[in-house]
């Protein structure tokens, strides 16, 4: 009885932490500046970062374009 109590009590647990939502951290805004440049803006906010990059659209372009095929590949 104890032995089916404890198990009880450890599976309980265990879904519990399995449901826990994880926080982003990182949140990137994307500011157009001329026709063929953008500001990109990430705020970490885990560990109070902000990082301000500009780039050529294409650049950008690219990086997202990578991304998504990682994101594609991974799942």
């Amino acid at each position: 009885m104890k032995n089916l109590i404890i198990i009880l009590l450890l599976s309980i647990s265990l879904t519990a932490n399995a449901q826990e939502k994880k926080e982003k951290c990182v949140t990137v805004k994307v500011e157009k500046l001329d026709q063929w440049r953008v500001k990109v803006v990430k705020v970490n906010t885990c560990k109070n970062i902000t990082t301000v990059s500009t780039m050529l659209k294409r650049e950008w372009d690219s990086r997202q374009k990578k991304r998504k095929a990682r994101k594609k590949r991974k799942s």
